[in-house]
This record gives C-alpha cells, structure tokens and sequence, in this order.
C-alpha cells in the first residue's frame, strides 16, 4: 500500500492541475486624440507671396485650375479677368484652391510661394471666397 501511495505522489507531482487559460489583462484604453477645433471668426485668403516670378505663378495657376476648381471668373469675360496678369490669375486661383481644399495652412503653401492674409484681396466686381481658418 505504501508503495502505492509513493507512485500516486509521485504520478501527481508530474500532472499539472488544469488551469484556466491565461487571458491577457486587456491594455488601458486610450482616448482618441481629436484634432483641435479650427479657429472662427477670421476669414482668410490665401494669396502668393511679393516677388515670386510669373514662371512660378503660372505653375501655380495651372496646377489649381486642374484640381477643378472654377477657373470661369478668370477666363476673358469673367468677374476677375481684369487685371490680365498672370499673377492676378494665379492669387485668384491660388485661393480657390485654398478655399476648397480645407482652409488648412498647409493648404496654401505652393512650393512655399504663397501666404495666408486676413485682408480681403476683393475688387471690384470679383470676389474672392474667404472663410474662416
């Protein structure tokens, strides 16, 4: 009987008693970051920077009007063909593109060929859209 009772220690020290599975603790939830609301109450333009060349104005043009934007007000006939420059033109386009792309400040960079302004470059008949930032 002894001997019994050895072998049965024995037998149980090498069994392991069956466990529950090892879940793992769940990780610390985290909040998801939210962007910060965008500022109200300034509007604002996006127009190219003094001195920048025609060269990179035009660039700038012809990349705007090919994201489809309305390029109308500044073809010939248009609100704001007048003055006929190529600079004229591509700040026109330059903020539409701005305008529509989300009013982020990344928005209108251009090659680093253009800056925000609170001031409204409207005249005359052509308008420019603005909006808050």
């Amino acid at each position: 009987m002894l001997k019994i009772l050895i072998m049965f220690v024995r037998f149980v020290s090498f069994v392991k008693t069956p466990t529950a599975p090892v879940t793992p603790a769940p990780a610390t939830p985290t909040t998801p970051v939210t962007p910060a609301p965008k500022p109200t109450g300034s509007a604002t333009w996006c127009l190219p920077k003094p001195g920048i060349p025609d060269s990179e104005l035009q660039s700038n043009l012809d990349y705007a009007c090919s994201m489809g934007i309305d390029c109308s007000p500044i073809q010939e006939g248009g609100p704001c063909f007048e003055p006929n420059t190529v600079a004229s033109h591509a700040a026109y386009a330059m903020n539409v593109l701005y305008q529509t792309a989300g009013r982020n400040p990344w928005n209108c960079d251009f090659s680093q060929t253009a800056s925000l302004t609170s001031t409204n470059p409207s005249y005359n008949g052509c308008t420019y859209p603005g909006g808050n930032l």
